[in-house]
């Protein structure tokens, strides 16, 4: 910001003009370093209480729209931004959903908001955490968050995919509009992931054009494909000057949660574990890696599944092929795998006997949603985890006070946000930045891309709207379009 006072003070004059939004207090401005990203500019922070008669999601649609006002263009997930307005802390309810969470999961390991918010209400109570804003403050955490290694993240996106039958790679292929390495991608993104090395080999200008451009990204070629060790040890010239934990992500498994990965994190950075590896457990774990475990129940490698013995194979345990390591001694341990195995190939499982052998601590965190680290193989299996994705986010809203007509006919994207009695007809496709106020109601078959349908407007069907914005109690008639218009009148 060339002037982050000036930013502010209009932000939030903004706010106070909204009817549904009193403004209690003010917190004073602090300046504070980048969260995550090394290389953004220092951030400006001011923290509001507010009263409002608006259900939360509504009051994001809102705020969201004051930053689309002030230049926020979420082309890209992070930025670039003049202005982040983010509801951090909500008394009467706790809200979460793929596109808000409400208090924001991670608020009692950010300093600079307890900072500003224990200076207007210190007494407030966490809905979630049962603890104040001045507890909060207090608790060691905060200081070790301070302090945390930072974190980086190699996603593996250099394989061909030939059960997909197309010379496209994988990766590219979408899932609800968004391309599989893209997921992974944003997931990473979701960690505050300092550095993202994109490794890359079949069709890799595809792969890399299929990315949103953001500053912590760099892309690595894996020319032959000599294993996922292999593949991880291209990543190094991306890392050389890191130092902290990195994350190795699949790039074919687009619907592993933010959520999980924190959880393995965590755990890596509380144990201190050289690696931290995800496992799952099922009763028949077919053709994937099985984890070994020593005598005191240890972690102490994973033997792939054509290398296994047929004992070896009744093992319920296996491996998710996601993992945090420390990176420098990822690295150490890489330079001591070879390919002596039935693929003859560099595996990185191999990396989790050496450094057991070392001495070193492997830990594991076990996952809950084995959908999550689902891949995807083949145009079939592509077309089950969207149709499962989907419905997963129609669910949501179902059960937030939407209605529909015949749900499996209508589509709705990651970022699209609705508020309580909306309804929507059968066919509907919403997508990009969509928000729907309350009471407006979707006839058949209506298309909508990054548009703002303001409260009680009706669209009676097979219209389309595409970014534009719809005043409230407007009614278009069949196959009306707006297309374009910011200040459609």
């Amino acid at each position: 910001m060339h002037d982050p006072a000036r930013q502010l003070k209009l932000a939030l004059q903004k706010i106070s003009a909204l009817p549904e939004l009193k403004l209690l207090k003010t917190s004073g401005m602090q300046r504070t370093k980048p969260y995550g990203n090394i290389d953004q500019a220092d951030f400006y922070n001011q923290v509001l209480e507010l009263e409002s008669t608006l259900e939360p999601q509504a009051m994001m649609a809102a705020l969201l729209n004051i930053e689309k006002q002030m230049g926020r263009k979420r082309v890209q997930k992070w930025g670039p931004r003049i202005i982040d307005l983010d509801i951090l802390l909500i008394q009467d309810k706790i809200i979460e959903t793929q596109t808000l969470t409400v208090p924001h999961y991670d608020l009692h390991n950010r300093a600079f908001a307890l900072e500003l918010l224990s200076e207007i209400a210190p007494d407030a109570v966490h809905p979630r955490l049962n603890k104040t804003i001045s507890e909060l403050k207090q608790e060691p955490q905060l200081s070790r968050r301070k302090h945390m290694k930072p974190l980086a993240a190699i996603v593996l996106a250099a394989g061909r995919g030939t059960r997909m039958k197309s010379e496209r790679a994988k990766v590219t292929f979408p899932l609800a509009d968004k391309a599989m390495v893209q997921r992974v991608v944003d997931t990473a993104l979701d960690l505050d992931c300092a550095k993202i090395a994109v490794v890359v080999g079949w069709k890799k200008a595809t792969v890399i054009g299929a990315l949103e451009d953001d500053g912590r990204l760099s892309f690595v070629e894996q020319t032959e494909q000599l294993g996922t060790g292999h593949a991880v040890q291209m990543a190094a010239p991306a890392l050389k000057d890191f130092s902290g934990d990195v994350l190795i992500l699949c790039g074919d498994v687009p619907l592993l949660s933010s959520d999980t990965v924190q959880k393995l994190y965590a755990k890596h950075q509380s144990s201190k574990a050289a690696v931290t590896v995800l496992t799952a457990i099922l009763e028949d774990a077919g053709k994937y890696g099985r984890m070994l475990r020593d005598e005191s129940g240890r972690i102490k490698g994973i033997v792939e599944y054509k290398d296994a013995s047929p004992q070896q194979r009744k093992i319920q345990e296996w491996n998710t092929g996601i993992y945090c390591y420390q990176v420098d001694k990822l690295f150490k341990a890489l330079a001591r795998i070879n390919a002596d195995n039935e693929q003859n190939e560099y595996y990185l499982t191999d990396t989790l006997s050496i450094l057991y052998d070392e001495g070193e601590k492997v830990e594991n965190v076990i996952l809950e949603d084995l959908m999550e680290v689902s891949g995807v193989n083949s145009q079939e299996q592509l077309a089950e985890l969207e149709d499962i994705y989907v419905d997963k986010i129609r669910k949501k809203w179902l059960n937030s006070g939407v209605m529909m007509h015949n749900p499996a006919t209508i589509y709705i994207g990651d970022d699209v946000v609705l508020s309580a009695d909306v309804e929507i007809g059968q066919g509907c496709v919403l997508k990009g930045n969509t928000t729907l106020d309350e009471g407006v109601v979707l006839g058949p078959n209506c298309y909508l891309e990054n548009a703002v349908i303001s409260n009680d407007s009706v669209l009676l069907g097979h219209n389309i709207i595409v970014d534009s914005f719809i005043k409230e109690h407007e009614i278009l008639d069949y196959g009306s379009r707006v297309i374009e218009e910011e200040d459609y009148d």
